[in-house]
């Protein structure tokens, strides 16, 4: 028996603009010039960098607080209760930090609550950074990436197409909470646990975000706290009208942008979730 525990560490960012190249530097020249009337002239000049956006903040953000990042997928709700927001790639590059175009993101129908205030089931996207989550599945093949359907040419990690049996454990204080077991679909019930195989749509294609999941698990034992199991990025689901729908505590994206994105992923590439003002204070 082990005694997983998931701790989040919260660490305030403050950024000096004039400390950090990508946030700018003020740069004031004075020139002096003296006329055959020995009258003197001074005139200054300063040049501020342009303003960083929302992604570029976040980004920018992790960066400090993660030494190495070089990619980071921004996810950021407009307000702490809201199920859609929006999702960027941040790169960074000799220039500083540039993001992709704004795609629209669906989150939990309760909105986003940090992973260690939240539990399974309540509705809401953890939020906090995150990597790339690795899973060993029940037949020993190791995985980043899953899907109903082929390989569509992920790199960042593997990728498992789904097969009969699939079953992903999320009832709390259950040994197979936050894995991948062998079941039939009758012994994978739901409402918590997810008999894959016949989520076709959503789980066309999924990247696993690292929200509470492999090597640690909290919740797999009795007494431990559930903060969270079946956390992935996954194609939009879809109401009787062709509305989309809120997740269950995940994140979901158009067909084509889910495609784009799994596809430029890369090792070592970190999920900021979040509103902005928390990520800022809180990466």
């Amino acid at each position: 028996m082990r005694n997983a525990r998931v701790a989040v560490v919260l660490m305030a960012l403050t950024v000096a603009c004039s400390a950090d190249p990508q946030l700018g530097a003020a740069s004031t020249s004075t020139t002096t010039s003296t006329s055959t009337a020995s009258t003197s002239t001074t005139s200054t000049s300063t040049t501020v960098a342009p303003t960083l956006d929302d992604c570029q903040q976040v980004a920018t953000a992790v960066a400090h607080a993660h030494a190495g990042a070089s990619q980071v997928v921004v996810v950021i709700a407009p307000a702490a209760p809201a199920s859609a927001g929006t999702l960027q790639i941040a790169e960074l590059g000799v220039s500083g930090w540039q993001c992709t175009a704004v795609m629209t993101a669906r989150l939990g129908k309760k909105g986003v609550r940090p992973l260690t205030e939240r539990r399974s089931g309540d509705g809401t996207t953890p939020a906090g950074v995150f990597p790339l989550g690795t899973m060993t599945a029940w037949d020993g093949q190791v995985f980043s990436f899953f899907g109903n359907s082929a390989d569509p040419g992920v790199s960042a990690g593997a990728y498992r197409r789904v097969r009969t049996g699939d079953c992903f454990g999320a009832t709390p204080n259950d040994p197979d909470y936050g894995h991948l077991v062998q079941r039939s679909a009758a012994q994978c019930p739901g409402p918590d646990d997810e008999y894959l195989p016949a989520v076709r749509g959503a789980y066309e294609h999924a990247a696993l975000i690292g929200a509470n999941m492999e090597p640690v698990v909290s919740g797999d034992e009795v007494g431990e706290t559930p903060y969270a199991a079946a956390i992935f990025l996954h194609r939009f689901s879809y109401d009787a009208t062709g509305s989309t729908r809120p997740t269950a505590g995940c994140v979901s994206l158009a067909h084509d942008d889910l495609l784009a994105v799994l596809r430029a992923l890369r090792p070592g590439v970190l999920f900021a979730i979040g509103t902005k003002d928390w990520l800022l204070a809180n990466v």
